[in-house]
């Protein structure tokens, strides 16, 4: 079996990798823009690993995922998307090109991933999306992030009904904020409580990836899914407001 990790060279991707490397995969396939990252990844995995040092915003990059899974005889076990982007600002003071950005590598993505792998997905295999606590409510200054995120949330959770009879179990990763590189560059107000262990957060969601499709690891994420559900968005929005957190 093979797994395969998107945003691989750093963050949650990076620590995916080196967690599932005493899991008896028979290949791990890391996917990221930084080539010397991924090689440092890769050194320090025992398990056989292939690097490819794809830009997701480039439209060529599935073509040539596609044509090495047609090179294998491997099914695919395990797709993690873990490849994205956030910025914390206002909509209108983010330029078109970086929206559209931030669209392209949260959303259509991870999406054309998941439409190239799973022709090759064995039985019992797994997907797990990283999306956010973010996509639990809608966050101003954070709008579109959030939004995207809200999407992989939905995805995943009908994705996983539609292949529950081929025995793919698809998992949507949604994280406090982390202590990563990526963390600490998009942390919004409402997200900055309680922030996850990289480690910890990682073990969890590959104990609980199987088990169902929306995974919560801290207990102020688990309080957010709870919040969003009972309280409506307008008035946790306006807490916000007059909390000044936007």
């Amino acid at each position: 079996m093979i797994a395969i990790i998107s945003g691989a060279s750093s963050g949650i991707g990076r620590e995916f990798a080196y967690q599932i490397d005493n899991k008896n995969y028979d290949e791990i396939w890391l996917i990221a823009r930084r080539y010397k990252r991924l090689v440092e990844v890769r050194d320090n995995l025992k398990t056989p690993t292939k690097i490819l040092a794809l830009d997701l915003l480039d439209e060529k990059s599935f073509f040539i995922i596609e044509n090495e899974l047609k090179k294998t005889s491997n099914k695919i076990g395990l797709l993690i998307n873990s490849a994205g982007m956030g910025i914390n600002d206002y909509f209108e003071n983010i330029s078109l090109e970086d929206n559209e950005k931030l669209i392209e590598l949260n959303i259509s993505a991870p999406s054309k991933l998941i439409k190239i792998a799973l022709p090759y997905m064995g039985e019992n295999s797994t997907i797990i999306n990283v999306a956010s606590v973010s996509g639990f409510i809608p966050q101003p200054k954070f709008a579109a992030y959030a939004a995207s995120k809200s999407y992989l949330i939905s995805l995943s959770r009908a994705l996983n009904r539609e292949l529950k009879d081929k025995k793919i179990h698809v998992a949507t990763l949604c994280p406090n904020p982390v202590d990563t590189e990526f963390g600490n560059n998009n942390e919004n107000n409402l997200k900055k409580y309680g922030k996850e262990d990289l480690h910890i957060l990682v073990k969890k969601a590959l104990k609980k990836a199987a088990k169902g499709d929306l995974i919560t690891t801290h207990h102020a994420s688990k309080f957010m899914l709870v919040i969003s559900k009972i309280i409506p968005h307008s008035f946790v929005m306006w807490i916000e407001k007059i909390n000044k957190m936007y």
